[in-house]
């Protein structure tokens, strides 16, 4: 058996696509009512929430202002 790792990347991608669904659900839109407050398509927003795309910091706080929410960043040691 072939044990994959996660990389560094995908790891964030993954936490990025969770943190988007959960706001998501906590302002009770469907993909399709969070991409036309945002801007974007369905599918781009499906993209995001699957943890298959490159989702820049711009492009992620673009979404979540429009949809009434804030990003916070934390870095530590």
């Amino acid at each position: 058996m072939i044990k994959q790792e996660m990389t560094k990347e995908e790891a964030i991608k993954i936490q990025v696509a969770k943190e988007l669904v959960e706001f998501r659900l906590r302002k009770g839109f469907t993909q399709t009512q969070l991409a036309e407050k945002a801007g974007k398509r369905q599918s781009q927003i499906a993209r995001m929430e699957s943890g298959r795309a490159n989702v820049s910091f711009k492009t992620l706080d673009e979404i979540v202002s429009r949809a009434g929410g804030k990003i916070t960043l934390k870095i530590v040691d």
